[in-house]
Parts: C-alpha cells; structure tokens; sequence
C-alpha cells in the first residue's frame, strides 16, 4: 500500500496552494476583489476553488481555505456589492460541505466591490452577522489577514 502523509480533507480535489505556501489569493479574474492570506506561521493549508470546481451548481461560494494544522476554514466570497446574496452563498457551501469541515473552525470573509450602508445595515444582512458572531469579516475590495 502507498504512503499516505495527510487526509485531505476535500479528497478528489487539488490545493490550488503548495503545502505551506506563504501567501494564498483567493481572486476571480477580472474582477478587482480579492482575499489574501498570510501564512506567517507557514502552517499546512489547503485552498480550493468552490464556485464550479468542487460545487457545480446551486448557490456556493467561490473559495475555501484551510488551515489543516490550526484546524480553521475560511469560506470566501469575491462579490460585486450584494452582501445578502454572498452571505447566503456562504451559508450553503458550509451546509454542502458541512461534513468536510466538521473538524474546523469556521469564518466568512465576504470582499465586496462596493458596499451601500443601507446594505451593511439591513435586517437580512445584521441576521448574519448575529448569526456568526465576530466570524464574518466584509470589506470593500479586498481582505488582507495572518491565518
């Protein structure tokens, strides 16, 4: 039997990042939102694309990133500026791919292209972010932060 050093935890499906890559970028092309991780304690992590890839159809997000040695799951979404819609698509890749990340710690990371106040205020928006207390981090343009 071959040497088996680490169940993946998405098995089917490549790392988009090496083992203990430095720096991960979630980025869609043409579009200017992006999520950048900071590996600085260069842990084992794992990063997949979810939108087409390891989800074909029904409302998903675009990325998954895992920490695999602090255990924690980064589900990603690179959005033009419907925060409820990428809140939802967030909810539904974690229900997909609950048993996956049973194990993790899970955050939201929402990079919007433009965010409207009255958006970030609104009632279907606040139910997330009560919801998943302290875990869902939205930004315009970009999210830069050390997993």
């Amino acid at each position: 039997m071959g040497k088996v050093w680490c169940k993946m935890p998405l098995q089917g499906f490549k790392s988009l990042c090496s083992r203990n890559a430095g720096q991960i970028i979630s980025r869609d092309k043409g579009n200017p939102q992006y999520h950048k991780a900071n590996n600085i304690s260069k842990s084992f992590v794992t990063h997949y694309k979810i939108d087409g890839n390891v989800i074909k159809s029904g409302s998903r997000c675009d990325y998954l990133l895992l920490n695999e040695d602090k255990k924690k799951a980064y589900f990603i979404e690179l959005k033009g500026s419907d925060l409820v819609k990428a809140a939802r698509q967030l909810e539904a890749a974690e229900r997909i791919l609950h048993n996956e990340v049973a194990a993790y710690e899970v955050y939201y990371r929402i990079a919007a292209n433009k965010c409207k106040t009255q958006e970030v205020r609104s009632s279907a928006y606040r139910k997330y972010q009560i919801l998943w207390k302290g875990k869902l981090v939205q930004k315009t343009g970009f999210i830069e932060e050390n997993i």
